[in-house]
């Protein structure tokens, strides 16, 4: 106990506690009538929703099934070195250069608890996809009884959606919340109720706490809105006008207790539940001035096609539902359909135009078509089984198609997502840490653990202390510096890890050294491609243009072993 505090502990009511009384009669549930309801239940949702649960299953596989194995990426492991330095609820000031908070916090309790493996810092994104299946699945009433089970089959399996959702960044989290946003405000448009309004403003708090790019969605809606107001004044006796009718209906206590919800979950994240007082601001300004001014500086270096290139050489089949979905909502006028499809497309628009282009990025317009792929799924059911009844193979035929491109969607996805993440022919893959690290790590560890291998210092130039500050995290004697390869290495250390920009520095007596490549990545050269060159890399993932890696060197004394193949120097 501390100094100063008191003690508090109070003895616990008695419960059950034996008296002379006979036992009176009570009208409360025994423990086996709770036990013989909660497995009524149970059956009854297996019963009533196997394949959702099965979708679920699949989607825990995938997400969770050997999470750790790919390296931790430079931005993986700035988020997990501000996420450990979150655990026990440190206070984290917001920085739109690291996105919202929140995330940090999660991510914190798990690394504090469980513990800092790389599966362990990206549990929580694999947590948020394989919520985001659940509550796709669950949203029948919006998609249809094979409409929602075929979207959530098409969310976990693509190779985009499930690379993302697969690595520790905060997109994945912004994803299931904007799904959940999409499927809310989706709910709203054809029956409104004043919970929509409020669980809307819960998640958009959530979401601004998560990742700036809820401007972003935020724009497209206000999009939508603009377009709905248009149609209820073209169309006075139209789904639009109704809408509007029913919003007014339900008065205006929803709409302040949405602002008093959206105020309080911003105020407690952004200002580390009133620690930051400056927070709330920087919340509201700092995300914006700051992607603002990043617009020119084009970072990711891709063309304005970049997304398109992904939903082409990844996304066949939700592209491919999607547009059906497109179709089925123009043909029937459905306000549920326009709002899925405004979303993608206004988003795909502004993602494509802004000067930032990661591949992590292109799940956003992404997770609306998934919704509108939903929509078509059930559209090609309900004609199949129209059909069915005078040319019976249709059914066979389409029912094998549709095997066909799963399949191959599957096996195009588990590469990029779960066997080999590190590899940079992949388009999904942006710049990305190389297997190089981790097994050095793990050779530096044995080393201490041995007693043979002292300090360590890291060369700063060309981001070279990332990933390493997070996979040194636990290391004591690790220090971090700009070398001047014109310079002697300084003194006092048993382990140099330098960049290779440069010729490395004279290597003192009983050193030896090895280059490695500490991140590797591949720019695609638009500008001397052809088709052939484009169909040899998406049947072989041979590329047309060389990949390129930026390297380091790690100078080590001989006697640690660490190296057992290396250029000896001195």
């Amino acid at each position: 106990m501390e100094a100063g505090a008191t003690d508090t502990t109070v003895e616990p009511p008695s419960v059950g506690a034996q008296t002379d009384e006979p036992n009176e009669p009570s009208n409360e549930p025994s423990n086996d009538g709770l036990r013989d309801g909660l497995r009524d239940r149970l059956a009854r949702g297996l019963r009533a929703h196997p394949l959702a649960i099965a979708l679920v299953v699949l989607s825990t596989i995938t997400h969770l099934w050997q999470l750790g194995r790919r390296p931790l990426a430079h931005d993986e492991a700035i988020d997990a070195w501000f996420s450990w330095q979150a655990r026990g609820m440190g206070v984290i000031k917001y920085d739109p250069v690291y996105h919202g908070p929140l995330r940090f916090y999660l991510e914190g309790f798990v690394l504090d608890h469980f513990g800092t493996t790389p599966g362990w810092t990206r549990v929580v994104a694999a947590l948020a996809g394989i919520g985001a299946t659940a509550l796709i699945a669950s949203s029948r009433r919006l998609l249809g009884n094979v409409g929602a089970p075929a979207a959530a089959l098409l969310f976990t399996i693509s190779p985009t959606i499930l690379t993302v959702t697969r690595t520790g960044r905060e997109d994945s989290l912004t994803g299931l919340v904007s799904l959940a946003l999409l499927v809310v405000i989706g709910n709203a448009l054809v029956a409104p109720r004043a919970r929509h309004i409020v669980g809307a403003a819960a998640l958009l708090a959530v979401s601004f706490t998560l990742k700036e790019t809820t401007f972003l969605f935020g724009f497209a809606g206000a999009c939508f809105v603009v377009g709905l107001v248009v149609v209820a004044v073209l169309r006075p006796d139209g789904h639009a006008r109704a809408f509007f009718r029913a919003m007014r209906q339900i008065g205006t206590m929803p709409w302040m207790w949405a602002t008093v919800v959206f105020i309080a979950l911003f105020m407690v994240v952004f200002t580390a539940v009133f620690r930051y007082g400056a927070g709330f601001e920087s919340g509201l300004v700092d995300g914006v001035k700051y992607w603002w001014r990043q617009h020119d500086v084009g970072r990711g270096n891709q063309r304005w096609f970049f997304y398109g290139t992904i939903y082409a050489g990844y996304e066949w089949l939700i592209v491919g539902f999607a547009a059906i979905g497109l179709m089925v909502a123009v043909r029937r006028r459905s306000v549920t359909g326009a709002w899925f499809a405004t979303m993608g497309l206004i988003q795909l628009v502004v993602y494509s135009w802004a000067g930032e282009k990661f591949a992590w990025l292109a799940i956003h317009p992404l997770l609306p078509a998934v919704l509108l792929a939903g929509v078509g799924a059930q559209a090609v059911f309900d004609r199949v089984r129209r059909a069915d009844a005078t040319i019976t193979w249709v059914p066979h035929l389409v029912a094998g198609a549709a095997g066909v491109l799963v399949l191959a969607t599957v096996i195009v996805a588990v590469p990029p997502a779960i066997t080999n993440g590190a590899d940079p022919r992949e388009l999904l893959v942006t710049v990305q840490t190389s297997t190089a690290v981790p097994e050095l790590t793990d050779r530096l560890a044995a080393a201490r653990r041995r007693g043979v291998l002292g300090p360590i210092l890291v060369d700063n130039r060309d981001s070279g202390s990332w990933p390493w500050a997070w996979y040194l995290h636990d290391v004591a004697d690790v220090g971090y510096q700009t070398i001047d390869p014109a310079q002697p290495l300084p003194a006092g250390f048993d382990a140099y890890i330098i960049s290779a920009s440069t010729e490395p520095p004279p290597i003192p007596a009983g050193y030896v050294m090895q280059r490695f490549a500490l991140r590797s990545w591949w720019l695609p050269d638009y500008d001397h491609v052809s088709v052939a060159d484009v169909l040899r890399w998406f049947m072989t993932r041979e590329t047309w243009n060389p990949t390129a890696s930026s390297d380091q060197f790690l100078i080590v004394t001989s006697a640690s072993g660490v190296l057992a193949t290396a250029v000896a120097g001195g």
